[in-house]
């Protein structure tokens, strides 16, 4: 089975997600936007053991919640708040890597020397979740990074840049004759654009969200996703390196924006895009959210399950 390409081509009310930074103008770098990250938390929670599911609710109970989607877009919250108003501007690099479209794969010590990026940081934050002697504050935040970066390394553009754009955030467009929120570049489109556009769900002011409406998505999702995808997609996790695994991931989604994020564009920038863009980009956004669930949900097992 291809491991890119497979086979195949809640809560009712609106909740709001209120990103802090939204209210002083700030843009938040969310890969997928809260929807995507809802969608990957919720495929994963349906996969999590009991003890896991247990032990992650013990977690979350600290802070008043009790499902991983609540959570899932909080690290996006805190790089936007300055330092002295209790945010963490410092993590802002930890959502992503930037490898240049001309290289083939991952290399540490040319795209992240500081090691101060997703494909370092996610297996740190793992070990930290795994350790149940540290302080339950400390594992709690290491969960929300772990539900968030697993999201962050599947998302094509959070794995690539060409002619330092930034990961397509200086590449202006429309899809299907609509920009995002007043402006969209190729970035948000797959953060948000793509997902949204497939899946009629919405983001409202300040970034509210319908969670039930996610929750239906990721059910609608994760149906169509056979065992043997499974076991495929987690694969890498069977070794226990967490770090390979995550080079893996990251070299899968620096791949797939070479190919298609990039490699479907028209050659003029600025461009109307619209089904043939969206007839290539919406099955991949699809595939790597199954995947990030499915891989979220392996990663917990094995971090807060029995096993431990």
């Amino acid at each position: 089975m291809n491991k890119r390409f497979p086979r195949r081509t809640g809560r009712s009310t609106l909740i709001a997600f209120t990103i802090f930074s939204a209210a002083a103008g700030a843009t938040p770098a969310c890969a997928w936007g809260p929807n995507g990250h809802a969608i990957v938390a919720d495929i994963a929670q349906a996969h999590l053991t009991l003890s896991t599911l247990a032990a992650a609710k013990t977690l979350l109970a600290a802070e008043g919640h009790d499902s991983l989607d609540q959570v899932a877009s909080w690290p996006d919250t805190i790089g936007h708040i300055p330092k002295n108003k209790g945010g963490a501007p410092e993590t802002l690099a930890w959502h992503y890597v930037d490898i240049d479209a001309a290289d083939p794969a991952y290399d540490q010590s040319r795209d992240c020397p500081d090691t101060n990026c997703v494909t370092e940081k996610l297996p740190e934050q793992e070990r930290i979740l795994a350790d149940r002697s540290a302080p339950v504050a400390q594992r709690l935040a290491a969960l929300k990074w772990v539900v968030h970066l697993v999201g962050d390394v599947h998302q094509p553009l959070h794995a690539a840049e060409r002619d330092h754009d930034k990961g397509g955030n200086t590449v202006k467009l429309t899809y299907f004759g609509n920009s995002l929120n007043g402006h969209m570049n190729l970035h948000s489109l797959w953060d948000e654009g793509i997902i949204d556009h497939a899946t009629g769900l919405t983001v409202g002011p300040h970034y509210t969200i319908d969670f039930g409406a996610a929750q239906n998505e990721a059910k609608k999702l994760d149906k169509d996703i056979t065992d043997d995808e499974i076991a495929y997609w987690t694969a890498d996790l069977t070794t226990g390196d967490d770090r390979k695994a995550a080079i893996d991931w990251v070299d899968e989604s620096h791949s797939l924006a070479r190919t298609v994020a990039y490699g479907a564009l028209p050659h003029l920038r600025g461009s109307e895009l619209g089904d043939d863009y969206a007839t290539l980009a919406w099955p991949v956004a699809r595939l790597r959210l199954e995947q990030a669930g499915i891989r979220l949900a392996a990663v917990l097992n094995a971090s807060l399950g029995d096993n431990k």
